[in-house]
C-alpha cells in the first residue's frame, strides 16, 4: 500500500480531499485570504456551496482551481499541491 508524505494510504488521502471544508479553513491550509476564496465562490470560479451565511468546499476544489491557474500561467510560487 503507498502512504503520502502524512503517512496516509492513497484511499485516505483521496477521501480527506472529499471532505468538506469552510473557507477559513482553506484558507489556513493553502494560504490564501478567506475573503479572496469567498470571493471565487461568489463568482462561481470556486465550486463551492453556501449553507446559512457559510460557505463550504472541498479541498480537491481548492486544488482544481489552483491546478487552473497554473495551466493559464497564473498562480503563486509559494503554493505547493500534493
Amino acid at each position: 500500500m503507498a502512504y503520502n508524505r502524512w503517512g496516509m494510504s492513497n484511499e485516505e488521502s483521496q477521501q480527506n480531499k472529499d471532505r468538506l471544508i469552510t473557507l477559513a479553513e482553506a484558507s489556513k491550509i493553502y494560504g490564501f485570504k478567506q475573503r479572496y476564496l469567498s470571493n471565487l465562490a461568489r463568482r462561481g470560479r470556486l465550486k463551492a456551496q453556501k449553507f446559512g451565511r457559510m460557505w463550504l468546499t472541498t479541498p480537491e476544489n481548492i486544488e482544481t482551481y489552483i491546478r487552473s491557474r497554473k495551466e493559464m500561467g497564473v498562480y503563486r510560487d509559494d503554493i505547493q499541491l500534493n
